[in-house]
């Protein structure tokens, strides 16, 4: 069925390009929770798919978007999909307007799975979706009616990237920065596993945000870094779309965890390590149980080898790349749980209690900042 919801002037203006490039994925992904399960159509060949990718800036942004991008690329590879399946639009603001239109054109050239890039979509796919039901819109972020959700596992590698930056920075400096981009739940999320773990590396360690309250700002980017630079920040984490903060780092004396993708490439003098995200294993998942009909989850949770950290450079001490491999270990076989109890915000509110382990739920949605995280807007 389909539905024209806007002129066709808007629809024409979106500029669509074939995109693809080639890479490796890892094989296996566990489907997610099996709770809430979405209804699609009958069995069909994977290879047969059409995948459309509505993306809020361009696929070489160097974060975001190329993560994003890259893991459709080689989900489409592994399951033989062939490059000319991959419809994609950039540009697309965060409004009704611009998702309902874009979403229409891929609609119309046949696309199967149109996947929204962008929290600022879901509210907007999610009352499409019941117009379409052959179609099956899947959004990053957490469960929405109507919608097959995507998440990583990322407070893991991100509570690793602080312990090892405190691990550096503590001799000169117990305070640590994060460069943020928006106050927002995956933010959020990022935020505190980083300053949980500085605080598993030294009780006293803290962490000062700078928000650019923005995706995707690099002149903003930068201003934030510098903020935290000229407080005297030597070593920061960031959960920002462009390499502006590990070029603004590299430029400035500062070092950096990158975030997204490999950002090392960018400022090899500054990114002690990066943050990457793998979305191939899930792609490559809602892909194959698209083909096969019947159900599909409404939330595929990775991490793993969606959510890890690449290689320590050398900037980064021998003993302290042990110490950091030897935490991720605890982390893997369970001896260590990132959101355990005793745990309280900044605030003095108990979050969790002694002896217990916050709930996945409550890990996706956070609305608070621990209390070891400076972040202004939080007062």
């Amino acid at each position: 069925m389909k539905k024209k919801l806007l002129s066709i002037i808007l629809a024409a203006a979106l500029a669509v390009s074939c995109l693809a490039g080639c890479g490796n994925a890892a094989n296996d992904s566990s489907k997610g929770s099996a709770d809430n399960e979405k209804q699609t159509g009958g069995a069909t060949a994977v290879s047969d798919l059409k995948i459309g990718e509505i993306e809020s800036y361009v696929i070489n942004d160097g974060g975001w978007c190329q993560a994003t991008h890259t893991g459709l690329v080689n989900a489409m590879e592994e399951c033989g999909i062939p490059e000319e399946n991959l419809l994609t639009l950039e540009n697309i603001a965060e409004d009704q307007a611009s998702v309902q239109a874009a979403a229409e054109q891929l609609i119309d050239e046949g696309c199967d799975i149109i996947v929204g890039a962008s929290t600022g979509y879901s509210g907007y796919l999610s009352d499409m979706a019941a117009d379409y039901p052959d179609v099956t819109f899947a959004q990053w972020g957490t469960e929405t009616d109507g919608l097959v959700a995507y998440e990583l596992r990322s407070y893991e590698a991100m509570f690793v990237a602080g312990y090892v930056c405190e691990l550096m920075s503590q001799d000169e400096n117990t305070k640590l920065g994060f460069s943020a981009s928006m106050d927002e739940f995956s933010v959020r999320t990022a935020i505190n596993s980083y300053a949980l773990g500085a605080k598993y590396a030294n009780p006293k360690a803290t962490v000062q945000v700078a928000c650019a309250d923005t995706w995707y700002d690099p002149d903003k980017e930068t201003q934030c870094a510098k903020s935290l630079i000229d407080a005297g920040i030597k070593y920061m984490g960031m959960e920002a779309t462009s390499p502006a903060v590990a070029q603004t780092c590299e430029a400035n004396g500062a070092y950096c965890v990158g975030y997204h993708v490999d950002m090392s490439q960018y400022a090899p003098d500054a990114v002690l390590f990066s943050f990457t995200w793998n979305f191939a294993p899930i792609f490559k998942q809602i892909f194959e149980d698209k083909a096969a009909g019947g159900e599909m989850k409404s939330l595929y949770y990775e991490g793993g080898e969606c959510a890890q950290l690449t290689e320590f450079s050398d900037l980064v001490p021998e003993d302290i790349q042990q110490k950091g491999n030897e935490l991720k270990e605890k982390i893997a076989s369970g001896e260590v749980q990132v959101y355990a109890g005793p745990l309280s915000d900044d605030k003095g509110n108990e979050l969790v209690a002694e002896g217990q382990v916050m709930d996945d739920a409550t890990i996706l949605l956070q609305d608070f900042y621990v209390s070891n995280v400076d972040c202004a807007w939080s007062k």
